[in-house]
């Protein structure tokens, strides 16, 4: 029998490396499966509709949450952000694993309900790279850096949500590390399914 899949909860301020991390993962680890998320805003350059997110209209976000179709949703920066319940029980089912990336508000409302997960935290080196990476981008102008600036203040105090922290102060080094968690609860023993033979034995007494 096989084993239901894990979701890994990634979070990260804006700014910190996230998206670059889970593209250098995604080549590192191409079995894992990553949530689309679903979100009100603008797609940037470089992004793509159903691989990067699913971009629709405040009202048919709305909608959705009437029906109920959220594991979890929350509005940062004046735009909402949600994630199906329809993909996440899919894969889960089938036995794969799957990634999620979430703010922190997302992240907290998992907390809340004691929703089985793996919860990771990426955070920067430091305040001031945190924000010459945001200057960097070149896409925003400087009032919505601060704002930027100011959230993931206040994100980075809930750090304690997670179960793991990583601090981005090289991609690669981070992907690597967020590989490693990923085997290393893969063998759990929580989860662990042994063969019919082996679990006649486990489940048998020591002898003395």
């Amino acid at each position: 029998m096989k084993s239901k899949g894990i979701v890994f909860i990634l979070s990260a301020p804006s700014g910190t490396g996230k998206t670059t991390t889970c593209k250098i993962l995604k080549q590192k680890l191409p079995e894992l499966k990553f949530s689309v998320s679903h979100t009100t805003r603008e797609a940037r350059s470089g992004e793509s509709e159903g691989e990067d997110y699913f971009y629709i209209s405040q009202k048919d976000f709305e909608d959705k949450i009437k029906r109920d179709e959220f594991l979890e949703w929350a509005k940062v920066h004046k735009q909402y952000y949600g994630t199906a319940f329809e993909t996440i029980d899919r894969h889960r089912q089938n036995g794969e694993d799957i990634l999620i990336e979430l703010d922190v508000q997302g992240a907290k409302s998992l907390r809340d309900i004691n929703y089985d997960a793996v919860f990771i935290f990426i955070l920067p080196p430091s305040l001031k790279e945190l924000e010459e990476r945001l200057t960097k981008r070149g896409t925003e102008p400087p009032e919505i850096i601060r704002d930027r600036m100011e959230v993931g203040k206040n994100e980075i105090k809930q750090y304690e949500l997670y179960d793991y922290i990583l601090t981005n102060m090289n991609v690669e080094e981070t992907a690597e590390n967020l590989l490693s968690i990923i085997r290393a609860e893969r063998c759990r023993k929580e989860i662990y399914e042994p063969s019919p033979d082996l679990s006649s034995l486990l489940n048998s007494k020591v002898n003395a």
